[in-house]
């Protein structure tokens, strides 16, 4: 049996252990953004401009630094390092290969986008409000609707997962 053959074979991740997974990334990439964040700032008002912390720019920062991290990690390891932890792998559905840097974009787009796109509507003075109440709202949404259509799923493939053709499994012992 092949290395790839083998990966197929794996049972699908638990949705507990992707939760705790994305849990740990989380804090890994809020980590990396705080102490990023924080050097800008601290040129900025070295500098004697604070408007180059612009909170939409922060936004779009967080977004771009959490692509990339998720991107590099399932093309290069098949996990993210929240994944690898957990013992966890996304991998290509038909194959058992690591994703393309599309799919992984594609997967990062349809998991966190949602939640990047609203992060420019959180602030009181961008838009805030009922904008911003309904835009969280919305996302919150779309998050339990990715979940049930995990747990609905036999493989656990959600619908991020079936757009891209991924899916989570656990890695074998």
């Amino acid at each position: 049996m092949t290395t790839q053959s083998a990966s197929i074979a794996l049972a699908p991740a638990d949705l507990g252990a992707r939760l705790i997974a994305v849990v740990i990334d989380s804090l890994v990439l809020g980590l990396v953004y705080l102490l990023l964040i924080t050097f800008i700032a601290v040129g900025a008002a070295i500098q004697g401009d604070t408007n180059i912390v612009a909170l939409a720019s922060r936004s779009v920062l967080f977004a771009l630094i959490g692509a990339a991290y998720f991107a590099y990690g399932w093309t290069k390891w098949k996990a993210s390092p929240g994944q690898r932890v957990m013992g966890l792998q996304t991998v290509n559905a038909d194959d058992g290969r690591a994703l393309t840097g599309t799919q992984a974009l594609k997967r990062w787009a349809y998991l966190f986008g949602p939640s990047a796109f609203a992060s420019l509507f959180t602030q009181p003075d961008q838009v805030g409000g009922f904008v911003s109440f309904v835009i969280q709202v919305l996302v919150l949404v779309y998050y339990i609707y990715l979940y049930r259509t995990a747990s609905a799923d036999p493989r656990r493939q959600g619908f991020h997962d079936k757009q891209v053709g991924s899916i989570v499994v656990k890695v074998a012992a």
